[in-house]
C-alpha cells in the first residue's frame, strides 16, 4: 500500500472517530480504537513518504487525541496483587501465589512464544504494524509476545486470547521473577528495521505508573535506534506517580 492509500484510510478513520466522539464521548473505547487505527496508518504514511514532507501535524493530533482519552481512564483497585520492590529504577512485582494459581501452568508456552529483543532487526516472522503484549523486565530487557492482536482486541480487551486454555497475561512473560519496570502493548512500524514505535503502559496486572512511559521510550530508542520523536507512548490515568499511588495503594509499602 502506498502513502496516498494510507492517508486516505487515515482520513476516513478520523471522520469516524469524530462521529464516535459525539455519539459515545471523547474518551470512549470506540474513539480510542479508531484513533489508534488512524495513528498507525499515519506512521505508515511517514514510512512510505520518502522525500514527501510527512504529516507531522496529523500524527501529533492523533497521538494527542489518544493521550487525552487515556488520561480519563483509571480503574482503582485497592487490593491489587502487586507491590513495588524498588524505586530507582522503579520495579513492580506480581504476587507469586496469585500467579501460581492462575497463570503458571501455561507460562512456559508463553515464554517460548516471546521475542527477547537484543538487536534492532525485526525477525522475519514477527508481525509489524500490529499490536503485541510487551514487558520491560527488572533487568531492562524488552520482551515482546510474538502472537499479534487486532486493534479491536487492543482496545476492548485480550480476554479471548489464551495459551493452553489460560487467558494470556503480562506476568506470564516473566514467570521466574515476576518483576518488571513497565508493561503494556506495543506496535512496531517498519521492518526489518523499525521506523516508529507506538506503545502504551496499559497492563491490568502490573499497573505501571505514568512515569514508566520514559522507560519504554528510552529502551525502544536504544534497541531499535529510533529517534524519540518517532516513539508514541500512552499512559493510563493522566496522573503524577504520587497521585497514582494514592488512587490505588499499590505503590505503597515498598520493600527492600
Amino acid at each position: 500500500m502506498v502513502a496516498d492509500d494510507y492517508l486516505a484510510e487515515a482520513a476516513k478513520l478520523r471522520v469516524a472517530a469524530e462521529q464516535a466522539a459525539v455519539k459515545y464521548g471523547p474518551s470512549s473505547q470506540a474513539v480510542v480504537f479508531l484513533k489508534y487505527e488512524e495513528l498507525i496508518r499515519l506512521w505508515h504514511v511517514h514510512l512510505a513518504a520518502g522525500s514527501t514532507p510527512p504529516p507531522r501535524d496529523q500524527l501529533d493530533r492523533a497521538a494527542e487525541d489518544i493521550r487525552n482519552a487515556y488520561a480519563r481512564q483509571l480503574t482503582v483497585r485497592h487490593d491489587h496483587p502487586t507491590r513495588v520492590v524498588r524505586r530507582d529504577p522503579l520495579v513492580i512485582e506480581f504476587d507469586r501465589a496469585v500467579f501460581e494459581d492462575r497463570y503458571a501452568v501455561a507460562a512456559h508456552r508463553a515464554v517460548e512464544q516471546t521475542w527477547r529483543v537484543r538487536s534492532a532487526e525485526v525477525p522475519a516472522d514477527f508481525a509489524t504494524g500490529a499490536p503485541h503484549m510487551f514487558v520491560i523486565d527488572d533487568r531492562g530487557q524488552l520482551l515482546i509476545w510474538r502472537r499479534q492482536f487486532t486493534f479491536r482486541e487492543l482496545i476492548f480487551g485480550r480476554a479471548k486470547s489464551q495459551v493452553e486454555g489460560v487467558p494470556v497475561a503480562h506476568p506470564m512473560l516473566v514467570p521466574d521473577r515476576l518483576r518488571v519496570r513497565t508493561a503494556g502493548e506495543i506496535v512496531l512500524i517498519g521492518g526489518p528495521r523499525v521506523h516508529a514505535v507506538v506503545a502504551n503502559t496499559k497492563s491490568g496486572h502490573f499497573r505501571p505508573p505514568p512515569s514508566t512511559a520514559a522507560v519504554v521510550r528510552a529502551t525502544c530508542a536504544e534497541l531499535f535506534a529510533v529517534p524519540t520523536d518517532r516513539i508514541d507512548v500512552f499512559t493510563v490515568g493522566g496522573l503524577s506517580d504520587q497521585e497514582y499511588a494514592g488512587s490505588t495503594h499499590r505503590l505503597v509499602g515498598m520493600t527492600a
